[in-house]
């Protein structure tokens, strides 16, 4: 699915013309984006002539990162032998939510050769599509088995509609009200569900907690390795080993100025700039770990310094584990699954994380 498709399932009433004009007055590559329009559907072209040669059956489905449309495309993906996400890593990731166990086989295309993705093949079998099957033919390919982590909560509201983050409507007031200050009918309604759910979505880079207003802070009570603190910071991210290749790292990045800076308090010595960069490579380097890898990672994001230590027990930023459990004292907080699906994650609300082999992905890898 391009950018395009999207804006003109959004805009329904709108040409493709009066969209890329709209897109141009805002400041935005309308050529770009329609350039990445038609790599995605000269791919999709190109996959489906190669699979009919083959004479293989297929399904196209196109969820418009709209929930919704998401039930259409799990009755393909469990039709399917094989699940094929057309697109960069965000496509990549809302397929994997289609996919519920470690024995469905999924391989990424990206139409667009000029960008690194993560988690699809190389940019050459985009233009050679016949590769990639002679290749699956003959077993010359890797299987990778992602891990992901199951999150099951416990609490009221939990068997709301779960909204994309990508749905702009749950800013606006009614749905923001009724969120906040829920009707009599639907207090009714949470109570009368179970308090516990199993939440049916595998995350397979990390799972995010934190207030939507991102000036607020959010008070969270974390239980990880035996040990239990109550921490107030702008949010925490529990991550796999496929995460820790992104957003995750993104959270530890450290600066070469601030390297330098602690590096010369602690010796009294300067760093060169070459010897900056390699320490902060290996360092960055460091923080990546294997994707099938049953640990997982909590990283506190932006900590308050005053409860990093509370009666000389001090709450780590950052502690691999098996297992967590986390208890929500938010206000109008949500848990967000790989930068999509967010459910609400309010005051009382617990919810914990584990990763078990049947939980992984089936990622075919090529090289």
């Amino acid at each position: 699915m391009s950018m395009l498709e999207y804006l003109q399932f959004r805009n329904p009433n709108q040409s493709e013309d009066q969209i890329l004009s709209k897109m141009k007055e805002q400041g935005l590559d309308s050529e770009k984006l329609l350039a990445e329009h038609q790599q995605q559907i000269a791919c999709e072209q190109n996959l489906a002539t190669v699979l009919k040669k083959l004479d293989i059956g297929f399904r196209i489905t196109k969820s418009y990162i709209l929930l919704r449309r998401m039930v259409d495309a799990s009755k393909c993906v469990e039709w399917a032998d094989l699940v094929i996400p057309i697109g960069g890593d965000g496509t990549f990731l809302l397929a994997s939510k289609l996919i519920t166990d470690n024995q469905k086989p999924v391989l990424g295309i990206n139409p667009n050769t000029s960008k690194k993705s993560i988690f699809t093949i190389p940019p050459k079998y985009t233009v050679d599509i016949d590769v990639i099957f002679d290749k699956l033919r003959t077993g010359n390919y890797k299987l990778l088995m992602r891990s992901r982590i199951r999150t099951v909560m416990n609490g009221t509201g939990l068997y709301r509609r779960p909204f994309h983050i990508h749905e702009k409507s749950r800013t606006y007031g009614e749905r923001r009200a009724e969120a906040l200050n829920p009707s009599t009918q639907r207090k009714i309604a949470d109570a009368l569900q179970p308090r516990q759910r199993i939440l049916p979505w595998l995350a397979l880079n990390e799972v995010f907690m934190g207030e939507f207003l991102a000036a607020r802070p959010i008070s969270l009570i974390v239980q990880v390795n035996n040990q239990k603190y109550h921490v107030r910071s702008s949010g925490i991210c529990v991550c796999t080993g496929s995460g820790s290749h992104g957003w995750f790292k993104s959270m530890n990045y450290q600066s070469a100025e601030t390297v330098r800076n602690i590096f010369e308090i602690a010796t009294g010595k300067k760093l060169s700039p070459e010897e900056t960069d390699e320490l902060l490579r290996k360092y960055h380097e460091s923080l990546s770990y294997p994707v099938e890898d049953l640990q997982m990672t909590l990283k506190i994001r932006e900590m308050y310094l005053a409860t990093r230590c509370v009666k000389n027990k001090c709450c780590p930023d950052k502690v691999k584990c098996f297992t967590l459990t986390v208890i929500s004292r938010g206000f109008d907080a949500a848990l967000v699954i790989d930068g999509s699906i967010s459910i609400p994650f309010n005051d009382g609300t617990l919810a914990s994380f584990e990763i078990k082999p049947e939980y992984a992905l089936k990622n075919i890898v090529l090289t």
